[in-house]
């Protein structure tokens, strides 16, 4: 099974840093949770052959791959029109969705325009994803060889919303064999990374089908062992050799153990 998912984030304002880009930490943390892996966070520009070019290149990668962002409904919202091109697909008008708006403009002494009304064009064949917190819905479009482009709005609160509610159940589904990864953290205090290092080094300290990674921070560093759902033996001894190599500098303020990712 391809586990891995590769996500694309559209939009000038996140290149230029006015506005803060947080889609990746949230789909990885969702991902991961259910055994799945984020294994590439690309921001572009809106541009047209841009996000087509880059969606197909990822296509071409991976099994999944989420699109966030423009989606809305002003004229620099293009993210629709490069799928279409790209995937050589209609865009047609999702009248569900438009009942849906409307019955909340409504409800707020507002009516529709065909500005609003943008927002609930989608791709030709695409499944819908009810956005409970906003206009826009999201898109699931499968595409040959089994895989499966998810299409986004921007705002955090909507990606979340339809992440959590439409596509996480989904992929629960569709694989359901997935678990996540095993997790154990080693915490020090009083030494820096590179001294760390040095006394790895000096142990001979080889972890075998476990990944490290180092955080350091205020004094201290936390040190992540990550391993494969089934390499429990292995996360176990490794865990161990470090922290009776650094005994001398274990934090033992806060506890290490063992969990799964996410």
């Amino acid at each position: 099974m391809n586990n891995q998912a590769e996500l694309i984030s559209v939009g000038n304002e996140l290149l230029s840093g006015r506005t803060l880009n947080t889609h990746g930490q949230d789909l990885g943390a969702a991902l991961a949770a259910i055994g799945l892996q984020l294994v590439r966070d690309t921001t572009i520009p809106d541009d047209i052959p841009t996000i087509g070019s880059t969606v197909n290149e990822a296509l071409g990668r991976t099994r999944l791959v989420f699109v966030s962002g423009g989606l809305g409904p002003t004229v620099d919202d293009i993210t629709r029109d490069a799928l279409a091109e790209a995937l050589g697909q209609k865009i047609i008008l999702d009248r569900p969705t438009v009942v849906i708006m409307t019955e909340r403009y409504a409800a707020r002494g507002r009516k529709t325009t065909p500005a609003a009304e943008r927002q609930a064009l989608v791709l030709e064949g695409a499944t819908v994803l009810p956005n409970t917190v906003g206009a826009a819905p999201g898109q699931r479009i499968e595409r040959p060889g089994g895989k499966f482009l998810f299409v986004l709005p921007g705002p955090p609160g909507e990606f979340n919303a339809i992440l959590n509610e439409e596509i996480v159940p989904w992929l629960k589904e569709r694989f359901p064999d997935a678990r996540p990864n095993l997790v154990r953290i080693v915490r020090t205090k009083g030494i820096g990374e590179s001294d760390i290092v040095t006394i790895l080094e000096k142990g001979s300290f080889r972890p075998v089908e476990v990944e490290l990674g180092f955080y350091p921070g205020k004094g201290k560093v936390e040190i992540h062992l990550t391993a494969a759902p089934d390499k429990e033996t292995e996360i176990i001894r490794t865990e161990q050799q470090l922290r009776d190599l650094l005994e001398k500098f274990i934090d033992h303020d806060k506890k290490g153990g063992q969990h799964e990712e996410g």
